[in-house]
């Protein structure tokens, strides 16, 4: 049973050699983290207002290129299926689907299959400002993920989600349970997102050497990643991307806490 994983703004790679961390670079220094929750509801407005005020001007997004050209190309014909699927399934049980839409399991499919708010709301400022905006995620990685939409989607499996109990916690507690992790609790394997931990370590490690190949490249000097909260953690048994970059807690922002106050 799976429940989870458009803008003209161009989309760039980090350069030759970002398979390979520098561990001597000091490229990350001044660079923010900005953790997120994906289905935070004011998620787009909360991320456009930190970019302006921190007056960012290079952004590294938790997305890789084929995952946002997948969703460029197939999401409306995915949701289109979604939909269909759900109104297949209302007649099955004779309900309405509106009863199934505000499932929170299921809706949240419907969510994933979009583009995050985190890419359009840093695309909108990118295009606006003149930055630059990097997809710094591994397609590879993508790619098995997005393999198993088709199930996800399935009716199928949109029934199985129907039966379980539509439970998911508030958006604050989610960030609230964040800011716990990110303050230095231990985050132990067994809180993993999913997934084999090698597949999730080599991820890391991709996403880092991008990282740190862009800013080498371009040297900006208020760079900031946005992308889920998990990868701002430490002291589990994978080396996540804050571990990887050498970024301390002062550098570690969640975005419910950033308010309007300039940051630095």
């Amino acid at each position: 049973m799976k429940s989870n994983p458009s803008t003209d703004n161009p989309i760039h790679l980090a350069g030759p050699g970002a398979d390979l961390l520098s561990s001597n670079s000091n490229a990350s220094a001044g660079l923010i983290l900005l953790g997120t929750v994906h289905s935070d509801p004011r998620g787009f407005a909360r991320t456009r207002a930190f970019l302006e005020n921190h007056r960012s001007d290079l952004i590294l997004i938790e997305i890789s290129p084929f995952a946002l050209q997948f969703r460029k190309e197939r999401s409306s014909e995915l949701r289109k299926l979604f939909i269909r699927n759900v109104r297949t399934l209302c007649k099955k049980l004779a309900i309405e689907p509106r009863a199934i839409r505000k499932h929170a399991q299921i809706a949240s499919i419907f969510r994933q299959i979009g583009i995050p708010f985190e890419y359009r709301a840093a695309a909108s400022y990118a295009k606006r400002e003149g930055v630059d905006l990097i997809a710094v995620d591994d397609s590879g990685f993508s790619r098995q993920w997005i393999a198993t939409w088709p199930e996800m989607i399935a009716a199928e499996n949109i029934e199985q989600l129907f039966k379980l109990e539509s439970s998911v916690p508030p958006v604050a507690s989610l960030y609230a349970r964040a800011a716990t992790k990110i303050g230095g609790v231990q985050f132990y394997p067994g809180t993993l997102p999913g997934g084999d931990a090698l597949i999730w370590q080599r991820r890391e490690k991709y996403m880092a050497a991008q990282i740190t190949s862009a800013l080498e490249r371009l040297k900006p000097a208020r760079p900031v990643y946005i992308g889920g909260w998990w990868h701002l953690t430490s002291g589990g048994s994978i080396r996540t991307l804050r571990e990887l970059l050498g970024i301390g807690n002062d550098s570690c922002l969640l975005l419910d806490r950033t308010g309007t106050a300039r940051t630095r």
